[in-house]
């Protein structure tokens, strides 16, 4: 019997119910299945003008929060901090979000300046039948774009084993990148 109460008031919503239509309804049994909803809190009963109105609990706050003035600045104080944590927490994922997409843009875009230059050069640098030393190429991108000769060649590997169907290396060579043990000192377009 309590359920049937306690299911009939939960859907009147946030207007509630008058105490009234509840004891027409479950007879006068309902004042003591009403206390007893009182005593474990998941009702509230407030008096509006003559009358007794019932809410649930989540009811009875969302109703307060829309009506009452003072209960909404109290709530909002309330609601208001946990709502902050929250938003800070998100701006700082976002923040972060941004953080890693523009620093893996910015080494795409490093990758593919130094591919660029890198082309650049070694069509300059080639011989007749296509080699260029990675010397020569080095000390020109080392040059235009301030980078060591140890990050150079980190990059060069990487670009020439990244696209094998591209370049072809040929060990000798004084200096160069290393692969399969070997100095490979020259470089061509295939």
């Amino acid at each position: 019997m309590s359920e049937k109460v306690f299911d009939r008031i939960t859907s009147a919503g946030l207007i509630g119910i008058k105490k009234v239509e509840l004891k027409k309804t479950f007879g006068k049994n309902c004042d003591n299945i009403l206390q007893k909803l009182i005593d474990e809190k998941q009702i509230f009963v407030e008096k509006k003008g003559v009358a007794y109105f019932v809410w649930t609990r989540d009811n009875y706050i969302s109703y307060l929060s829309q009506n009452d003035p003072k209960c909404k600045i109290v709530l909002s104080v309330a609601m208001g901090k946990s709502h902050l944590e929250a938003k800070v927490k998100e701006y700082d994922n976002n923040i972060g979000d941004i953080v890693n997409k523009t620093s893996q843009q910015n080494v795409a875009n490093q990758v593919s300046d130094f591919k660029v230059e890198f082309d650049r050069r070694l069509t300059e640098s080639s011989t007749s039948i296509g080699w260029a030393p990675f010397s020569d190429i080095r000390k020109k991108i080392c040059e235009s774009k301030k980078i060591s000769s140890e990050n150079f060649y980190s990059m060069a590997t990487e670009l020439v084993e990244r696209h094998r169907e591209k370049y072809e290396v040929s060990s000798g060579g004084q200096e160069g990148i290393i692969m399969r043990g070997l100095v490979h000192g020259y470089v061509r377009n295939v």
